[in-house]
């Protein structure tokens, strides 16, 4: 069943060798899931799906709406749904954030989909503009982009956990992307000081290339 599989657009291994033209549609990508992110043709900003849209994070993390007839050349999502959340005591940064949801959560053996929701004295995010042919090495393209950080916020973390078995296809451990209670901020997480936080998590069968 679909309930029980995470799904994927490409491969990190395809997406880091610069395929970053889109091959597959945000109405279509939105079939396979109401939670997740990734990216935008020509890295045209970075993707946060919650609650069944797709949002776009621009280079200075102002967030739209992406239009459903955008493509994406790598994203990962799933359904997650309606789920009675939890409060997991967090003070502290994003590595004890991982620590803390792993000791919680209890399994790296298969694919994990969360949405956890709170507020973060410091989260420091960053977007990415679109860009041109020939395309530079993603590294190098991440560095360029600007840092935000924001103090005193409340939002959302859509995070995804893949385990060992994923290496090449996708990220190793945790990965999360931010979008602003208000819908107007957005991003890729580099690092995070939080509260308490509300946590709603499935853990998934397997992970399916679309």
């Amino acid at each position: 069943m679909e309930n029980n599989k995470l799904f994927q657009v490409s491969t990190l291994a395809g997406f880091r060798n610069k395929g970053y033209d889109g091959q597959l549609s945000i109405k279509t990508m939105l079939a396979h899931g109401d939670t997740g992110f990734g990216t935008y043709h020509k890295l045209n900003g970075e993707m946060i799906v919650l609650d069944g849209i797709a949002y776009r994070a621009l280079g200075d993390c102002s967030v739209e709406i992406a239009d459903l007839s955008d493509t994406t050349p790598f994203a990962t999502l799933g359904f997650l749904g309606k789920n009675e959340d939890q409060v997991l005591e967090i003070n502290g940064d994003m590595i004890c954030l991982m620590e803390n949801l792993n000791k919680w959560i209890d399994n790296t053996q298969n694919p994990i989909l969360a949405r956890i929701w709170g507020r973060f004295a410091i989260i420091e995010i960053h977007g990415v503009w679109p860009q041109e042919k020939p395309y530079e090495e993603l590294d190098k393209i991440v560095s360029d982009q600007s840092v935000l950080v924001l103090e005193n916020i409340r939002g959302c973390l859509v995070g995804i956990f893949c385990p060992e078995t994923a290496r090449g296809i996708n990220v190793v451990g945790w990965h999360f992307h931010f979008l602003s209670a208000d819908k107007k901020i957005g991003g890729h997480v580099n690092n995070l000081i939080a509260g308490p936080l509300k946590i709603e998590f499935k853990i998934k069968e397997n992970l399916s290339i679309i």
